[in-house]
């Protein structure tokens, strides 16, 4: 595990690092994003701040940087605005530069994006989607507490390929309010 990383909220400031990792994940891993390389490369980064809101509102990124201030990786979360669902929000924009791969940067920005949504006033669980052929990622967030509660077969389209998105779910909360109940 990289110790000397720190991980803190993103602010506009960050928004060139960003999209330049952004950029290259989609590059490089195709298959593990909804949004593509070729609509995504033109876009200018200043359009990504506005992903980069307070935690309190649960709506943040939260990046890993390295000592030298380098942006190693990145985790978003997106909480729903309607009023039914603002109990949920969705872990987004997981990655990690390949560099920087297998150093626990992953597993330290998936528990410091939990440990931020806990605290957000009426969050009470978090859910992603992750390429279900991808079990090193898969495994991360299992470890994370996340659960498997479906299979979307074929959710992502890469030169013809078909990739199934698997989603999870966490829990956030202790105790569920008894109102709380499956129909």
């Amino acid at each position: 595990m990289n110790s000397t990383v720190r991980i803190r909220p993103l602010a506009a400031a960050d928004a060139p690092a960003y999209k330049a990792l952004r950029d290259e994940a989609l590059r490089t891993a195709p298959d593990a994003f909804t949004s593509d390389h070729a609509s995504s490369v033109g876009r200018p980064a200043r359009d990504y701040v506005a992903r980069f809101g307070p935690l309190e509102s649960g709506t943040f990124f939260l990046g890993a940087f390295d000592g030298a201030g380098r942006l190693l990786g990145c985790v978003g979360c997106e909480r729903d605005a309607r009023a039914k669902v603002r109990h949920m929000a969705t872990l987004v924009g997981m990655m990690v530069s390949p560099a920087a791969q297998r150093q626990g940067i992953g597993r330290q920005l998936v528990a410091a994006c939990v440990d931020a949504a806990r605290h957000v006033p009426g969050l009470t669980q978090l859910a992603l989607t992750v390429t279900a052929s991808n079990p090193h990622v898969v495994r991360l967030y299992e470890q994370a507490g996340f659960r498997a509660w479906g299979l979307l077969p074929r959710a992502v389209m890469v030169d013809g390929v078909g990739y199934d998105k698997l989603h999870m779910l966490r829990v956030l909360t202790a105790n569920p309010s008894p109102a709380c109940r499956s129909r």
